[in-house]
């Protein structure tokens, strides 16, 4: 960076000027040159107090710089770290479903097999049935010409029933394996499920912590008031350091682009598919708001109808964080811009997990710049809530999970445009945000 150098050498052209210029002042008094003297001296000291305040900011630019350097570095590990551990779970996947084909086709074939013993059993005991009564067997004992011929008459019967009994103990013991074999099958899929959403979540992961790094890099370059060409080079320089720390192959490096390209393709799509539902839920709103007005009949049977699912789904909420109040839903000055706006949630203090205040689907596990890496979730009914702010790389969930009331989303944090370590926390009816406070009883 050349600032701090260009800001030394503007400071000394403008010191140098008062005596490298003649003075041309034509005072009347020793009093006036006294006074001009002064005004010379406050505006050296103003410039003075500047060229020291821009210093300070420009050194602790450089500190930020160095940090983020850090950053970068440690983030490229941990993404190194993700996906080795995305490369050995995508394994043991294919290993899984290749598990599962296999008891599948144990499974069919034990079928089959008892299948045909059943009808086996079945035929033998039609002919038991219509040719084997009493009556029959007590004549071929009879008719038996000899004792040797009696004899082995009646090791004959004595086969068919010790062959029958060692059928039915195969199908029992068949039977047995089949349970068992369909208890792994079932296992195996409950693991399957498992380890997606694993992945799911660590690929999400990844893409987030990859955004939020992008927007410090780029917040950083604003900060040092580039130029484009300069703050394009400041973005490849770390780059080259995140290349440079990577232990990654080429092959796994690739992996890992890929990665990142399909995520951000689905989080976009996500987005996108959020905020049309948003429009289109605000456009209903807006068409219903006319139809009230013009008629008392129909506005009376409009609020009628949304009461009901508010009250529903009021009654339904548990709080998002145990952390105290810090910050109402309402107007305030913002603590960072100094603006007075409206304040779209409730703030939660202190540290800690960030569970769903309702079940729902994640409709959104991302970064944003202003919400820091945040989760949104669809909850039915136009209602949406939103939580904000999380611990880089604590994200729990991913786009399209379904996720249970209660359920862990992430731990309270202060990326993006925080001051402190809080969960802000909002509720959307219809794409409208609305004060969480009557949702969560408070």
């Amino acid at each position: 960076m050349k600032k701090k150098l260009t800001t030394g050498l503007i400071a000394t052209v403008i010191f140098a000027s008062p005596f490298a210029m003649p003075t041309l002042v034509k005072a009347e008094s020793v009093q006036e040159l006294e006074k001009q003297k002064q005004e010379l001296e406050s505006k050296s000291n103003d410039l003075n107090s500047k060229i020291k305040k821009q210093e300070d900011t420009l050194n602790n630019l450089e500190s930020q710089k160095a940090d983020l350097e850090g950053d970068v570095k440690q983030l490229q590990t941990k993404i190194d770290e993700v996906v080795l551990k995305l490369h050995e779970q995508e394994k043991k996947l294919a290993d899984s479903k290749a598990k599962i084909e296999k008891l599948q086709k144990e499974i069919e074939a034990l079928k089959e097999l008892i299948a045909q013993r059943e009808e086996k059993l079945e035929n033998q005991a039609r002919v038991v049935q219509t040719d084997a009564r009493s009556s029959n067997m007590v004549e071929m004992i009879i008719s038996s010409e000899s004792l040797s011929d009696l004899i082995g008459r009646v090791g004959i019967i004595s086969q068919l029933v010790t062959a029958n009994k060692d059928i039915v103990m195969e199908q029992q013991n068949d039977q047995k394996k089949l349970e068992a074999n369909e208890k792994k099958a079932e296992e195996e899929k409950v693991a399957i499920e498992s380890l997606k959403s694993e992945i799911e979540v660590a690929k999400n992961n990844l893409v987030t912590q990859k955004a939020e790094m992008d927007d410090k890099i780029i917040q950083l370059a604003a900060q040092y008031d580039m130029t484009e060409s300069e703050k394009n080079s400041f973005v490849n320089e770390q780059q080259v350091i995140a290349t440079q720390t990577s232990v990654l192959s080429k092959e796994l490096q690739q992996e890992r682009q890929r990665i990142v390209e399909e995520e951000q393709a689905r989080q976009a799509a996500a987005k996108e598919a959020s905020e049309k539902a948003a429009q289109q839920a605000a456009k209903e709103a807006e068409q219903a708001e006319q139809s009230q007005v013009a008629s008392n009949e129909t506005k009376t049977a409009n609020k009628s109808a949304d009461v009901s699912p508010t009250t529903s789904n009021i009654s339904g909420f548990i709080r998002p964080s145990n952390g105290v109040t810090t910050s109402p839903f309402g107007y305030r000055i913002h603590p960072i811009t100094g603006e007075h706006k409206l304040h779209g949630g409730i703030d939660f203090g202190g540290s800690g997990p960030i569970v769903a205040a309702q079940s729902g689907t994640v409709e959104i596990a991302g970064y944003d710049s202003g919400w820091g890496n945040y989760v949104k979730i669809n909850h039915g009914n136009g209602v949406e809530t939103l939580y904000a702010h999380m611990v880089s790389g604590s994200l729990a969930v991913a786009p399209g999970q379904k996720v249970s009331q209660g359920q862990h989303l992430g731990t309270m944090g202060m990326t993006g445009s925080a001051t402190g370590i809080h969960l802000h926390f909002e509720v959307y009816v219809n794409g409208t945000r609305v004060d969480p406070a009557s949702y969560l009883g408070m």
